[in-house]
């Protein structure tokens, strides 16, 4: 059977970015199946700027919270990705008192909406890949957002989230 392909995206009842936001938990959440841990939405993400939780599920216990942002007009430099991240969200990411690791993850999503996905009957393709960076001890911002690079060495795929929960098992929450 052909992919099939949504011809409009303009019928549904969320915008592009509540899309990309979507789809960007559903990323997380694959990837941590993948590795073998659950995935849940965070209870108060505006509050807090934890988007999903991670967890190992099982002892030896690990979690690590995560910000989820997406960008379908990456600014990828030599250095990685830069990302413009807006207060309070920087602030949260970068506090030094939590019991758990906290880090940014940012999906790159192709810039045609369309492009985003293809699904057949043999598979779902979820399109691009995505980024991550721990923030903590960054300095204070006086402004209302600052550019933060994840480096290219730091894409979130089931091996990264692997090295990332063995160190939240080991009750590093410096990552």
């Amino acid at each position: 059977m052909p992919a099939m392909k949504v011809e409009s995206m303009t019928g549904g009842v969320l915008n592009d970015d509540e899309r990309k936001a979507n789809l960007s938990f559903a990323w997380l959440s694959a990837l941590a199946s993948l590795a073998g841990y659950t995935c849940e939405r965070g209870a108060q993400p505006d509050v807090s700027s934890v988007d999903a939780v991670v967890r190992t599920g099982r002892p030896p216990d690990g979690q690590i919270d995560v910000q989820l942002k997406s960008t379908s007009s990456p600014d990828i430099k030599s250095d990685g990705l830069h990302f413009q991240l807006r207060n309070p969200n920087y602030d949260h990411l970068r506090a030094p008192r939590r019991f758990c690791p906290i880090i940014l993850a940012v999906l790159e999503l192709p810039a045609d909406s369309d492009d985003w996905y293809e699904c057949d009957d043999e598979q779902l393709v979820l399109r691009r890949r995505a980024w991550w960076q721990s923030l903590r001890g960054y300095s204070e911002i006086t402004g209302n957002s600052k550019v933060v690079v994840l480096p290219e060495a730091q894409l979130l795929n089931p091996d990264s989230l692997h090295q990332l929960m063995n160190r939240s098992v080991q009750g590093n929450p410096v990552l």
